[in-house]
């Protein structure tokens, strides 16, 4: 496990990656191959590596049935590498940082933990047989690196490699994954069904049971073709640059499970050998026009203040879940109330950081900070009970994270946000906004249609292919 992967330069272009991320081989040529496709393509820092694994060797994962569903964490906990070398392996990216497994959490993993999270009320809403989470591993990946406009293919060994490049040769020659889908039958939680909800969860806030929650509203849509997550991906990654887009493919039991992410918020970031542990909450939206000022918008969302109270809120809740696991006295708000600018819209996000305590393990990290604050609320155990009685649908992996565990045993995860669920011939997709006392129910609604215009573009530009 300590040994140093093989490496090795490939001709080829970073923009390539996507590509082959939405190819698919024809029926026969391996039916079960799945891949996963993280990357940022929106010219920021934080997308400068890009990752793709074709055919995972191993996979781990969490059920609903599983009696300690945090035991899996334990388990990579012991296997990581504890002597891994901090040099870095290419460019800007250490050997202890390079990715181990790769995978999701989802949001309803926190009603499998209900006794470790100190949630009190039941859960409403029957979870379907999907896992909870789940991690691949691969014995080689495709690495880009958009500062050096340079490609790479990392492995355990040069025979890993080599198969690699095989299934890259295979995906070369293979033709489009193919979605089949018709946008009219695309079926919206309608409006006034979710304005009820708005209207039930701004009675808790004025009661005083909650201070903010956050309530998603469901878009779902019939869905056909060959490996239609790669279609949908694709789309959805021309339709919205950001840092931390995801494609993460899993065949488990007979069910196909694809899910697309393009998220622009960081949940979580742990480096092992320093300990620093950061988070950067997104809350406050305002729409974004060509025909519009952005420096005037940006001035606009930091002076809203129903957008200030709510992001401040989810700022003093990453601070103390951070806390949880932090060394006294190390938490701090590092950048506050910055405006970032993406394609439809503007978001406010801070930045909390803090040195984890010594010992700290994966469980202890993940059981003090998941699921994220900035899509549950303030406070948070009381939001997450309330948000199951509001919402008419499990969640799944919306609203979960996204990423890897490094092999130093450290973690990258994205809040899993703008992020649709594929499973067989249904596809899902959730968008909501968080709720404090200053909340208008209309604005809230125009809020989750503005978060949907990237599946609906998606979906639109398929429909004419």
């Amino acid at each position: 496990m300590n040994a140093v992967p093989h490496v090795e330069r490939l001709d080829a272009q970073v923009e390539d990656l996507a590509r082959w991320a939405s190819r698919a081989p024809s029926e026969g040529e391996p039916a079960r191959q799945a891949i996963v496709f993280l990357d940022g393509n929106d010219g920021s820092a934080a997308g400068r590596f890009s990752f793709l694994g074709v055919r995972p060797i191993e996979t781990r994962l969490v059920r609903d049935e599983d009696e300690q569903p945090l035991a899996l964490f334990d388990t990579l906990e012991s296997e990581r590498d504890r002597e891994v070398s901090e040099r870095d392996l290419l460019p800007g990216l250490p050997l202890a940082s390079l990715p181990r497994w790769i995978g999701a959490l989802g949001y309803d993993l926190a009603w499998a933990c209900t006794k470790e999270l100190g949630l009190r009320r039941p859960r409403r809403h029957p979870r379907d047989e999907r896992p909870l989470a789940f991690f691949h591993r691969f014995e080689a990946l495709v690495i880009g690196d958009r500062e050096h406009s340079a490609v790479w293919l990392v492995g355990d060994d040069a025979s890993a490699v080599a198969r690699l490049r095989a299934d890259l040769d295979a995906l070369e020659r293979a033709g489009a994954a193919r979605a089949e889908v018709t946008p009219s039958r695309t079926w919206v939680e309608p409006r006034g069904v979710h304005a009820r909800s708005i209207e039930h969860a701004l009675g808790l806030v004025k009661d005083g049971l909650v201070y903010q929650i956050n309530l998603a509203r469901r878009w779902s849509s019939p869905i056909g073709g060959h490996r239609p997550g790669r279609a949908v991906a694709d789309a959805m990654r021309r339709a919205s640059p950001v840092p931390y887009g995801a494609l993460l493919e899993l065949v488990d039991q007979g069910r196909e499970l694809a899910i697309v992410s393009r998220s622009m918020e960081r949940f979580l970031r742990w480096d092992r050998a320093s300990g620093l542990l950061e988070t950067r909450p997104i809350k406050g939206t305002i729409a974004r026009t060509p025909s519009t000022d952005d420096a005037a918008l940006a001035a606009s969302l930091r002076a809203d203040p129903k957008e200030h109270a709510e992001h401040a809120m989810i700022v003093d809740l990453m601070r103390n879940d951070l806390g949880r696991v932090a060394e006294v006295g190390s938490v701090e708000v590092h950048r506050s109330f910055e405006v970032e600018p993406y394609a439809h819209l503007h978001h406010l996000v801070s930045t909390v950081r803090a040195r984890s305590r010594e010992g700290a393990t994966l469980r202890d990290v993940l059981l003090a900070t998941f699921p994220p604050g900035s899509v549950t609320g303030t406070p948070k155990l009381s939001a997450i009970e309330h948000i199951e009685g509001l919402e008419r649908h499990a969640r799944g992996f919306y609203c979960g994270a996204i990423g890897w565990i490094d092999r130093s045993g450290g973690l990258s995860l994205s809040v899993a946000i703008r992020t649709a669920q594929i499973v067989g011939a249904s596809l899902d997709y959730f968008a909501g906004g968080g709720l404090v006392i200053a909340s208008d129910v209309t604005r809230e609604i125009a809020e989750t249609e503005l978060k949907a215009r990237v599946l609906d573009e998606a979906l639109a530009a398929l429909a004419t292919r």
